[in-house]
């Protein structure tokens, strides 16, 4: 190839090549101003009425440690964002959030979760509880139990209940008490999955209690 080949070659090339710089550089900025809106929604909440999300979940998205209001930092973008939706159609329901996810616009909602997946989440000491308990609970993560009839449930969240992006959450880490009462919503009816209506009803008490305590001691990936 001769010199004036590569030489127009390379001319020829350059213009994709900014084009492509460009558009990375925009969808960057696009990124870091939605995650910014997000922070400033946590903090200060939105003049249409939804109220800071950090009221409950904390800036830092660790909550308050009772396990009332789940843990939100570094969880799914996509995942946080749908269950917003549900919230705000009523798919989901919960009187607290509702009204707060309809004073959320589209975008805004989006933002919100883009920041809480920026977090990195953070291990909290966990309360003390029975050896056996936290045994029972790795044993149904990890194998299920196949005289309930119930699948691991990390055949759907994942190794060490990581989670699987987009639609499945981590509960690594998550508070044991926020757990408890998810699959207690879906055992009633409350709140609706069909993934989780099986599980969720099929459990005991008290191995609900033992999957909770695990996952709050299973360490997340990333966490500080």
């Amino acid at each position: 190839m001769t010199r004036n080949h590569i030489l127009r070659n390379t001319a020829l090339a350059l213009p994709f090549a900014g084009a492509l710089l460009v558009s990375f550089s925009t969808a960057q900025s696009a990124a870091t101003d939605s995650t910014q809106l997000g922070a400033q929604i946590v903090a200060q909440g939105t003049a249409n009425g939804a109220i800071a999300c950090a009221r409950c979940h904390g800036f830092d998205g660790q909550a308050d440690g009772s396990g009332a209001f789940p843990k939100l930092a570094g969880q799914f973008p996509q995942y946080l964002a749908k269950q917003l939706r549900a919230y705000a159609s009523g798919t989901r329901q919960n009187a607290l959030m509702e009204p707060i996810a309809k004073g959320l616009k589209d975008a805004e909602i989006d933002s919100v979760a883009q920041y809480y997946a920026s977090l990195h989440p953070s291990t909290l000491p966990s309360r003390p509880v029975a050896a056996q308990l936290v045994a029972r609970g790795e044993q149904l993560a990890k194998l299920g139990d196949l005289n309930l009839r119930v699948q691991a449930c990390e055949s759907c969240h994942g190794p060490n209940g990581q989670g699987e992006p987009p639609a499945v959450p981590y509960l690594a880490g998550q508070y044991s008490h926020y757990i408890n009462v998810q699959i207690q919503m879906f055992r009633q009816g409350i709140r609706k999955s069909q993934q989780m209506q099986d599980p969720a009803h099929s459990l005991r008490e008290p191995d609900i209690a033992a999957v909770a305590a695990y996952f709050e001691r299973a360490s997340r990936n990333g966490a500080k």
